[in-house]
């Protein structure tokens, strides 16, 4: 019995081939035409995308280039080639533009943007695109309220991932000794992103950076770097004050506050 289902399958594999090969040997573009969409409902979508490629030059100004280069975008995007779906997608809008596809292109080359941007530490212009092009869909398409709502969560999570860049941007220059440059980008990142996740981090290395800044300064400039650090000390009490890292900070506090006394003794 179980050879009998193996020679089955083998000749159904050997069967579905050829019919393959046929179709792509055909002269016949509107065989191939169905043919590309049977793959296709079958989720086939290398074979759909095979013949569809060979016969959209040929169906160019017919009524049925419209569905064939539709389909052919749909089977790039199942077929994870992300940026050559987004391209095809974007030609079809601009080729059809008042097609029946045409929201679901453009929600398509969306979809595709976003499925193709880059991890956080990496640049980050396909993010800033692909919000671009989610907020094209939800702009041209308010009354979508599924898909639209759908678009939202990935913008935000778009934004979530330029966040993290930003942050990783600033701490990184307190990882590298940088202090005055650490100092601008960590309050920038704070101002930037208030509510932010990573503020408490950001608020804290600033602390820190400008409390190694003081240290290694000269004493004509360490007391007013001094009064800095016990500043952005307060500032960071002030705003997260059940912080764990507070009870660290208070020895950097104790440590700014002596050497600021320490030169108004010297001064009397």
């Amino acid at each position: 019995m179980k050879k009998l289902l193996t020679g089955f399958l083998f000749l159904l594999l050997i069967s579905s081939c050829s019919k393959f090969g046929r179709l792509q040997k055909s002269d016949n573009i509107d065989l191939k035409r169905e043919g590309a969409y049977a793959y296709y409902d079958k989720k086939d979508f290398f074979r759909a995308s095979t013949l569809l490629e060979s016969i959209i030059p040929l169906l160019k100004g017919t009524e049925n280039a419209e569905k064939a280069e539709f389909i052919y975008a749909m089977c790039q995007y199942e077929l994870r080639l992300l940026e050559s779906a987004s391209f095809y997608f974007d030609y079809f809008l601009e080729t059809y533009p008042r097609s029946i596809y045409a929201e679901e292109a453009l929600y398509m080359n969306a979809l595709s943007q976003y499925e193709n941007t880059p991890d956080f530490y990496l640049d980050q212009g396909g993010t800033d695109k692909a919000i671009l092009a989610l907020e094209n869909y939800i702009n041209r398409y308010p009354d979508s309220e599924e898909k639209r709502k759908i678009c939202q969560d990935m913008i935000s999570r778009l934004n979530e991932r330029l966040e993290r860049k930003d942050f990783e941007n600033a701490r990184i220059f307190h990882q590298i000794m940088e202090h005055k440059s650490a100092i601008i980008a960590l309050a920038n990142f704070a101002k930037d992103y208030p509510d932010s996740p990573y503020k408490e981090e950001a608020l804290y290395l600033r602390v820190l950076s400008a409390f190694q800044l003081a240290r290694n300064s000269t004493d004509a400039k360490k007391p007013e770097r001094f009064r800095q650090t016990v500043d952005f000390y307060t500032t960071f009490a002030d705003s997260f004050p059940k912080s764990k890292k507070l009870k660290e900070l208070e020895s950097v506090y104790d440590y700014a506050s002596r050497q600021i006394a320490q030169v108004k003794n010297d001064v009397k």
